[in-house]
């Protein structure tokens, strides 16, 4: 009941028309500016420029090589180049930096493919040329013992199939810049609640009234989570607001599954409260605050807030994929516009993993303390 009460008392900013018109209408505002200045660079269209693959070949069979110097030679009039990988190369470190789109190890025993994070439509369609491939292979190599002229057929195609075959998924759909700026303005906003949760617990001891709660009948932890539990809901109701009125009123797409869309970004206010407690406890006062609005900065321009960073290399790259927001972001265009659950509920996992984390050094550093 207690943390209850302590909650109710936090969401009473929700009586302060100011307070509440500021917090909706930055968000929307900024997102219809960026979304109608920009418009030019989301043209809706996409292309696909010369996909590179690395490979190494340790294959003992001198029949294979010889399927694979020809698929490679097909690949390259399709725009896909395998490029063969010299003896110092890394691929898979070649593969993390973004200076191709897959890395293929090929052994006796099969392909295996490593595919980039950072080129995820180049990746994918190097894998399903691969697949085909290996597939291809697979049972050629089995009519080869009865007929291998019909086994050269296979792996031809006989002169009417061709690996790369052109498909057209729902190809009107695509971020445009008001769909784009809805979902990063909208998780970048949610990354600024850290600067509120940095003052939740210090503003009472500025305010002196930190001794008070102390001296009532209610103990440190249903303080702590009652003003947690607070701010957590009055974001939550403040994004759902933000979401709904970019969806019908600057018509942003936001998919077929706002509930996932919501979870998503639940976990992101968790995690953002989470940096703001954790961030006032390992460091002390003003600095605090400080400290959380350069992460919130960096973490905006490297997480695509203010512009795409999806084609970002080398370590642009590796800073960007450092980012809270874009993994959220990432996250939610995969969702949205691809389908993909898995990339939800890994940004879901490491918003959720590095709140229990920061909370966790929170909750210990209260409890050492004598006041809060």
């Amino acid at each position: 009941m207690n943390v209850f009460r302590i909650m109710l008392k936090e969401l009473k900013v929700i009586r302060d028309p100011k307070m509440l018109l500021f917090l909706v209408v930055s968000p929307l505002l900024t997102m219809l500016i960026l979304g109608t200045a920009l418009t030019n660079a989301f043209d809706g269209s996409l292309t696909v420029e010369e996909i590179n693959v690395l490979y190494r070949n340790n294959s003992t069979s001198s029949e294979f090589s010889k399927y694979w110097d020809d698929f490679t030679g097909q690949m390259r009039q399709a725009g896909i180049k395998l490029e063969k990988a010299d003896e110092k190369s890394d691929g898979k470190m070649e593969v993390k930096n973004n200076h191709y789109a897959g890395y293929v190890e090929i052994s006796d025993s099969g392909l295996k493919f490593y595919s980039s994070s950072q080129s995820l439509i180049e990746s994918d369609i190097a894998k399903s040329v691969l697949i085909t491939f290996a597939d291809r292979y697979q049972l050629a190599a089995e009519v080869a013992g009865a007929d291998s002229e019909q086994a050269d057929a296979i792996m031809i195609g006989g002169g009417t199939e061709s690996y790369v075959v052109e498909e057209s998924l729902n190809a009107t759909r695509k971020p445009g810049s008001m769909d784009y700026f809805a979902i990063a303005i909208t998780t970048m906003i949610i990354l600024y609640s850290a600067l509120t949760a940095a003052q939740l617990i210090d503003g009472e001891r500025k305010r002196n009234t930190a001794v008070r709660l102390l001296a009532s009948p209610v103990t440190k932890i249903e303080i702590f989570a009652g003003k947690l539990a607070g701010l957590v809901v009055l974001n939550l109701i403040l994004t759902i607001v933000v979401v709904l009125i970019s969806k019908y009123m600057f018509n942003a797409y936001w998919g077929e599954n706002l509930s996932l869309v919501f979870l998503t970004l639940f976990t992101e206010i968790i995690f953002a409260v989470s940096m703001g407690l954790g961030f006032s406890y390992i460091i002390k006062g003003d600095a605090s605050g400080t400290v959380v609005m350069i992460i919130i900065q960096l973490a905006a321009f490297l997480g695509g807030s203010y512009f795409p960073v999806e084609k970002a290399t080398g370590i642009m790259a590796t800073l960007s994929s450092l980012s809270p927001l874009q993994w959220s972001n990432a996250a939610l265009l995969e969702m949205i516009y691809a389908d993909s659950l898995s990339a939800a509920v890994s940004a879901m996992l490491l918003n959720i993993g590095f709140a229990v984390v920061l909370l966790g050094i929170a909750l210990t550093m209260m409890r050492r303390k004598e006041g809060l």
